[in-house]
């Protein structure tokens, strides 16, 4: 593996974490989950994602600045958006 690729595979390997936890985290596989869990474990993939992006952008190669770019901003902005949607029903069931 080399090493000016690792931005591209933490990428990769944190949309896998996003699928995984978008299938696992609900109630039918955990009955009694709070909705501020999900909330908080969605927002710390989220800063992971970003965490990402300025590693990738920090990197010299250019193919690799483009790839880092689209694919991190290609996945945050869905989870940002599914991250907001989570906090209205949050908002609106405790209300």
């Amino acid at each position: 593996m080399k090493r000016r690729y690792a931005p591209l595979y933490a990428t990769l390997g944190l949309f896998i974490v996003t699928v995984i936890t978008f299938f696992t985290l609900n109630g039918r596989v955990f009955p009694n989950l709070d909705l501020m869990t999900v909330i908080w474990v969605y927002l710390a993939i989220d800063i992971a994602l970003f965490a990402t992006l300025i590693w990738g952008l920090l990197t010299k190669d250019r193919i690799i600045k483009i790839y880092t770019l689209l694919a991190t901003i290609g996945l945050m902005i869905p989870l940002s958006i599914w991250i907001f949607l989570l906090l209205l029903a949050n908002g609106i069931s405790e209300a």
